[in-house]
């Protein structure tokens, strides 16, 4: 299985290689001299012999979630040098407004001799990789090397579940180099017992996201945005953040309905990828409604006038969710799986998702039972919804305040996180 792995990993690569070209001629030479294992000289020479941690997140989901174990990862050796990786760009632009690291870099393409080369370099006592970044040349190469691998805040969906067990003994081989499996839900632990992996090694923390650390709402950041947003004045605040193809589409009538009946009301929009406002925008102008970008706001004089914000940068979220009235999380009315709730949550905001939730089921069903979270069939129910508790704020506060709690209740996986990640760097076992 693993020639087969990369006999169709080269061929892969070899029909990537005009990518790669078109990347280079196009400004991006350094991302993929990255990903084809040349380390830039400046991130060589932070390191001074220090012990490495290097932490992985593929892309802004995952970047998020390493957030607090990198903070804490920093708190707790002090002296070690932290490396970050990713693959997307926005992961890497979210890196480093985010992460507490000394030097940032793209991921290495998973060739063995690539691999081989970047390990060498950088030496890590640790890699964690974040959430279900699997790269089997990477795993085995670095296990081989006596490097140890952990997963933290690990997750496999249903789809990823049938689609790994397919591989049997090759999927099982790689689990098994980890040094440690750390899911996020009981259900993340039973998938990955049931693929292979040793029942020694792995672990049900809970999820780090819990422990994101937020500006109260109004203060630091979040003043600063609102004012840079103008939106002294606007009532209601909508966000609809991450959200996919169609799904703004589908925003259109229910914006019209609550601007009918809340003449003040703004609706901050951030897609999933920012770079998709070029492609939303004409929507929104055809429909008649007047949109402004954020990054129009950060440099211009003039009064806003729109009444929708298209959010085109990246890191911003997190502190827009902290503005708003009533969130939407995208991503759940079409079938995309859904995006993660905990950050608007942590806000105290009342979050609205529609019926396509699966990458995230157990913290959704966690939010129904207490009473944290409004789940929708469609676009309509969704408007009929939202007037309800625009109409109804009580009833939407304690929908907030239900889910300020439930973070605060799960609060405590990172600190059990890098605890484990001490006891593997000093040879133990873990508690």
């Amino acid at each position: 299985m693993s020639l087969i792995y990369n006999l169709v990993l080269l061929l892969f690569f070899i029909l990537y290689m005009p990518v790669l070209l078109f990347k280079v001629l196009t400004g991006k030479a350094d991302q993929v001299r990255e990903q084809l294992g040349f380390l830039p000289r400046t991130l060589l020479n932070v390191l001074n012999n220090e012990t490495v941690f290097w932490v992985h997140g593929v892309s802004v989901g995952e970047t998020v979630a390493a957030g607090p174990v990198c903070a804490e990862i920093r708190k707790q050796f002090p002296q070690a040098k932290i490396v970050f990786s990713t693959v997307t760009t926005t992961g890497r632009v979210m890196a480093e407004k985010l992460i507490p690291a000394d030097s940032f870099f793209y991921f290495p393409f998973d060739l063995p001799v690539v691999v081989k080369k970047v390990l060498v370099r950088l030496k890590p006592a640790l890699v964690v990789i974040m959430e279900t970044e699997l790269w089997p040349n990477f795993i085995k190469t670095a296990h081989q090397m006596g490097c140890k691998v952990v997963l933290a805040n690990g997750r496999i969906s249903d789809q990823s579940f049938r689609r790994y067990r397919l591989l049997g003994a090759f999927f099982r081989d790689m689990l098994n180099r980890f040094a440690a499996l750390i899911m996020q839900s009981p259900q993340d632990v039973d998938y990955v017992l049931a693929l292979g992996a040793d029942p020694k090694r792995v672990y049900h923390y809970g999820n780090t996201k819990y422990d994101l650390k937020l500006a109260p709402d109004g203060q630091g950041a979040g003043g600063t945005l609102a004012r840079e947003l103008q939106l002294d004045g606007a009532s209601p605040i909508l966000v609809a953040g991450s959200t996919h193809a169609n799904e703004e589409e589908m925003l259109i009538p229910l914006y019209r309905r609550l601007k009918t009946e809340f003449p003040d009301l703004v609706m901050i929009l951030a897609p999933r990828h920012p770079e998709r406002v070029k492609e939303i925008e004409p929507l929104y102008q055809k429909a008649g409604i007047p949109t402004v970008r954020r990054t129009e706001l950060k440099n211009r004089n003039a009064r806003r006038t729109a009444p929708v914000i298209f959010l085109d940068t990246i890191g911003e979220l997190l502190s827009v969710y902290g503005l708003a009235d009533l969130v939407f999380v995208g991503g759940s009315l079409v079938k995309f799986g859904g995006h993660n709730i905990l950050e608007p949550a942590a806000s105290g905001r009342t979050i609205f998702v529609g019926p396509h939730m699966d990458d995230f089921k157990d913290i959704l069903r966690l939010f129904l039972n207490h009473d944290a979270c409004i789940q929708v069939q469609d676009a309509d129910e969704l408007a009929d919804k939202m007037l309800y508790y625009l109409n109804n704020k009580e009833a939407a506060a304690e929908k907030g305040r239900n889910a300020l709690r439930i973070v605060r209740a799960n609060q405590g996986a990172t600190e059990k996180v890098v605890r484990l990640l001490s006891s593997l760097l000093a040879g133990k076992e873990a508690d």
